[in-house]
């Protein structure tokens, strides 16, 4: 006969968001949205993912394009 072990359930603990996030990017006031795009010396103007990112800031302080990561580890076809 096997004996019931009283097991104690992790902690659930909510994510660090804003409720109303939806994993979109924010824009900002300058109507940028706030995704840092790789792009490479022959097309400063054109990220890696593909858009135009022609008058963006350089080496804003935003999260990375992760379209543009992937491209950039040639994981992409």
């Amino acid at each position: 006969m096997l004996r019931r072990v009283a097991t104690r359930q992790a902690p659930v603990t909510a994510p660090g968001v804003h409720p109303a996030c939806a994993n979109v990017p924010k824009v900002n006031d300058d109507g940028f949205e706030e995704l840092c795009h790789l792009v490479t010396e022959r097309d400063p103007d054109l990220a890696l993912c593909g858009k135009d990112v022609t008058g963006y800031p350089w080496n804003p302080p935003w999260p990375l394009c992760e379209a543009c990561l992937a491209v950039s580890r040639g994981e992409m076809n």
